[in-house]
């Protein structure tokens, strides 16, 4: 009898037990806060012993790593697929902006970690003192969606104007200054006059 398993069939069989693990997390975390996020309790919601979570998973903290950037690469996705149907460079820039102010309010796992609900708030250096990884590809994407629609601009400016515009829409998500629509205007208005559009 034959029990070699293939590695791909293995390597499916792990995927699928990450995305359920991040899934149960998420479930468990929008129901009853961050603090009814455990191994044990993810293992349960998920259908597997500890053990074979462990294996995937070392700790709750790489749990809650991996899920902000699960949410952080739809988000991301979400951004490409939203200005997608503008075709200047300022449509686009109010677009993303407009898109993440707006779902970055009601998205669950940021609300949980900026207002510090149970336990949420160990998670907040993910999206802030340690969240130079997701800047950096939001930050790029946007330079990539900018500079498709421009290919006249200068580089650096490009770069430079996405990153800080980044930036300061995270800001934004963090400590809401304003009505979301004056702070789409005033951003869109500074990224404009950085990469020195009319």
């Amino acid at each position: 009898m034959n029990t070699h398993v293939p590695a791909d069939f293995q390597t499916r069989v792990r995927h699928q037990l990450r995305r359920d693990a991040l899934d149960a997390a998420f479930a468990l975390m929008t129901e009853q806060g961050w603090s009814a996020v455990t191994m044990t309790a993810v293992a349960a919601a998920v259908g597997v012993s500890r053990q074979t979570l462990y294996k995937e998973f070392s700790s709750k903290d790489q749990i809650g790593q991996a899920l902000l950037i699960r949410e952080a690469e739809r988000f991301i996705d979400g951004v490409a697929a939203h200005v997608a149907a503008h075709d200047d460079v300022a449509s686009v820039i109010e677009a993303a902006v407009r898109y993440t102010l707006d779902q970055g309010a009601t998205n669950p796992l940021l609300r949980t970690i900026l207002s510090g609900d149970h336990g949420g708030d160990t998670l907040l250096p993910l999206v802030t003192t340690d969240s130079q990884p997701l800047i950096a590809l939001a930050g790029q994407v946007l330079s990539q969606h900018i500079t498709a629609r421009a290919p006249g601009l200068d580089d650096e400016d490009i770069t430079a104007t996405a990153d800080a515009l980044v930036r300061l829409t995270v800001s934004h998500l963090l400590q809401p200054l304003d009505d979301t629509g004056t702070t789409v205007t005033r951003l869109t208005r500074l990224a404009t006059r950085g990469l020195r559009l009319p």
